[in-house]
């Protein structure tokens, strides 16, 4: 391994260095690797990104699905994307005081209220919606479109036969 004593204080190697010195494994490394690697990657990017909007991922999604089933009920919502009822809460109280949603009272049943997005947070999940539209094209620059097609219904697979349609693993924590 090469050290280059002009580019630290004390004559270790660059972070650079490090990287490109290091050998190459040859061998191929496995799916859960890979998509280990990809997946902390991306999300890593994404909540950077979404930063830039003082949004976190999680009321991102939160966000999406209420825009998708507007008017269900908080319990609904967490339901179908196996969020805990108490992450739930805090993600709706959040969204709630930043007036991204509201709750309103469910015409059939007054004890249950019903989430709905505001003007404002319409104009937010539009925002993030774009976000996260080149964030895919940044991370799947280097495909053509058929093997992009092609990667979104192989994970997809996965996510049917091992998590659920619409579940995010990170808002059950």
């Amino acid at each position: 391994m090469t050290e280059r004593k002009d580019e630290t204080h004390r004559g270790g190697v660059t972070g650079a260095q490090t990287h490109s010195a290091l050998p190459r494994d040859r061998a191929p490394s496995s799916l859960a690797f890979l998509l280990s690697q990809v997946g902390i990657h991306a999300s890593r990017r994404f909540a950077e990104r979404l930063a830039a909007i003082d949004l976190q991922p999680p009321l991102f999604r939160v966000l999406n699905v209420v825009d998708a089933a507007e008017g269900r009920s908080q319990h609904a919502i967490a339901e179908a994307i196996k969020a805990p009822p108490s992450r739930m809460v805090a993600i709706v109280d959040e969204l709630e005081q930043r007036g991204l949603i509201e709750r309103r009272p469910n015409p059939e049943d007054r004890r249950v209220h019903a989430l709905h997005l505001t003007a404002k947070g319409r104009k937010l999940l539009e925002r993030g919606r774009e976000i996260a539209a080149a964030h895919e094209a940044e991370l799947t620059s280097g495909m053509s479109k058929a093997d992009r097609d092609r990667l979104v219904s192989l994970l997809q697979a996965i996510v049917e036969q091992e998590i659920g349609a619409g579940v995010h693993p990170g808002l059950s924590t």
